[in-house]
């Protein structure tokens, strides 16, 4: 197929060439001329059009939408030659005139829409990335092609079709700038191959739209403006064909930013998932063993003295290690849930679930639906134990409210506060303050799970005495009567 396209590009050139010297040494019949161009540039796009869907259905991402843009703009060029060579064979006349051109010139400014808005999309989604250099190439151009259009459209328009066709060199105009910014930005990649190749193609047809207009306004045979459009769909067609056959990546500097940030997340849960993992293997070979040689010591004394409150210690460091081992087990969540997408959680269901397997008062009030997932109830059981065995509290409050996008949690406990020193020790990992101090993991974890819903945790002090441990999450924005 490669050869065959090769063949059939040099035959359709040479085909033209030898047309038009023909045409111009000799002169041919209107009929035989028009219609044998008719046919060529049917064929020409119609090759393009086949090629450019043949190159949508293979590719992906922005090359798909590059690809796509291209299929549109070839059909309406197909579409624009139908519409003359209809009002030409109508008419029975075959010598071109502006009047065949009524129905031409919207539907050929029409197909430049998707192309210069997929180019307008690029430059806007990658304008952040370019430095100035890369606008100069544009800011260059664009008088000396200001200047053309208004030497040759004038000021005074006479006809629809001299006005549109004036909108379509505008267009033109437009793309050649947005190409020469694209091919100044990614000059050093290989994707640059693309934007040079469009631009050769635009600056081709910004040519024959020229003499079209030339054309239109009597100031030049008809013979030239077919010749120049013919020659860029030929050209079109080799463009498009070369990237058929060739491979080439088309660059996102916005898309490598995305990338850089995904694997920079993946690194940063990486890291944090290895870190729980060491804490969990740490607990489980220093922290368990430790406490099963003290149960194992205390039972052996137990076997040789008989006296009772050895059974007692053996009980506590028995319920000491069941509490490790629950932590463990709060910690095997976080990892298990981290590749888990967020969910809408009602928040006061948690809430009021939890505070059943309390035995202290646990007023719960308001509501709320945050994304979160099942491991938040972890949260609420970790801070009202905390509220019971560190501070002492008789009584907690649970205030659920939604600020704009954001749900806050309050948890305030009426207990003998957080000394000022320790508040922003008592989140880390195996942090323990006094005698009652337990694993403590579990702040730590409530830190590590209100970090993975994005949200935020800080202490407040309550009022008279007692602490409050405040948490925003994202709002899900859905009614609580949905849950």
């Amino acid at each position: 197929m490669t050869i065959m396209s090769i063949y059939l590009m040099i035959v359709l050139s040479l085909f033209e060439l030898m047309l038009f010297a023909v045409n111009y040494y000799y002169g041919l019949p209107p009929h035989i001329f028009l219609a044998s161009i008719y046919l060529l540039n049917i064929l020409l796009l119609t090759l393009a059009l086949i090629v450019s869907a043949s190159l949508v259905r293979a590719s992906k991402g922005e090359r798909r939408i590059l690809f796509s843009t291209v299929a549109f703009f070839c059909g309406f060029m197909l579409l624009s030659i139908f519409t003359v060579g209809q009002m030409v064979w109508v008419t029975n006349n075959f010598e071109l005139k502006a009047e065949h051109f009524t129905y031409f010139v919207p539907i050929y400014l029409l197909a430049e829409t998707p192309v210069l808005g997929y180019l307008i999309w690029k430059i806007l989604r990658e304008v952040k990335y370019f430095n100035v250099k890369h606008f100069v190439p544009a800011i260059l151009a664009f008088p000396i092609l200001l200047y053309s259009l208004y030497e040759l459209a004038g000021v005074e328009f006479e006809g629809l079709s001299i006005f549109i066709h004036t909108e379509t060199l505008i267009c033109d105009i437009a793309v050649m700038l947005s190409l020469l910014t694209l091919t100044s930005a990614y000059m050093k990649t290989e994707s640059a191959a693309y934007h040079k190749s469009f631009l050769l193609y635009f600056i081709l047809k910004y040519a024959s739209d020229i003499t079209l207009l030339e054309f239109f306004k009597g100031l030049m045979d008809y013979e030239y403006p077919v010749a120049a459009l013919t020659f860029s769909n030929i050209v079109l067609f080799s463009i498009l064909y070369r990237f058929y056959n060739t491979e080439i990546a088309l660059l996102s500097y916005h898309e490598i930013d995305e990338e850089r940030r995904r694997y920079a997340e993946l690194y940063a849960q990486v890291n944090e998932l290895q870190e729980i993992l060491k804490l969990i293997n740490r607990m489980l070979r220093h922290d368990i063993l430790n406490k099963l040689q003290i149960i194992s010591g205390y039972v052996e004394a137990y076997h040789m003295t008989k006296k009772e409150e050895l059974l007692d210690k053996i009980m506590k460091a028995v319920d000491e290690s069941v509490a490790y081992i629950d932590k463990i087990r709060e910690l095997e969540k976080i990892v298990l849930t981290r590749s888990e997408k967020l969910k809408p959680v009602n928040l006061r269901k948690v809430a009021d679930e939890v505070a059943k397997s309390f035995n202290i008062e646990v007023n719960v009030k308001g509501g709320c639906v945050a994304f979160a997932d099942e491991a938040f109830y972890s949260v609420i059981e970790n801070l009202l134990s905390n509220a019971i065995k560190h501070g002492r509290a008789k009584k907690v409050d649970i205030l659920l409210n939604e600020f704009e996008d954001e749900c806050e949690i309050r948890v305030i406990d009426y207990g003998i506060g957080i000394p000022s020193e320790i508040r922003g020790q008592i989140f880390n990992e195996s942090f323990r303050y006094g005698e009652a101090g337990g694993t403590g993991l579990g702040l730590y974890i409530v830190r590590k799970l209100v970090e993975r819903y994005g949200g935020k945790i800080w202490i407040e002090e309550t009022k008279p005495h007692g602490a409050t441990f405040v948490i925003r999450l994202k709002a899900a924005r859905v009614k609580l009567d949905e849950q």
